[in-house]
């Protein structure tokens, strides 16, 4: 399962690398939506830190980084469609 965990982890900061370029930009430029713009910065380095051991607290189970990832996975993936749909028009 941890292999596994590693695996989602990587792909989904893989697949989120794209989009923490693209929200970096539209912080400058995103007015009153800049929480929602940090958030999706932000979002694919959460599974990554709660695969970290942090001192004073226990690890955690392997499937809990794991959701994350694929929550992650599929934020960045409703993210890119919309980008798609948005450049389209």
């Amino acid at each position: 399962m941890t292999l596994a965990a590693w695996l989602l982890v990587s792909l989904a900061l893989a697949a989120g690398l794209l989009q923490t370029v693209t929200c970096g930009v539209l912080l400058i430029s995103s007015g009153w939506a800049m929480p929602l713009a940090l958030m999706l910065m932000l979002l694919p380095f959460v599974p990554l830190i709660l695969m970290q051991e942090l001192r004073g607290w226990r690890r955690l189970d392997p499937a809990v980084p794991a959701t994350a990832a694929v929550l992650s996975i599929a934020v960045s993936c409703g993210f890119y469609w919309e980008l798609f749909n948005r450049m389209g028009r």
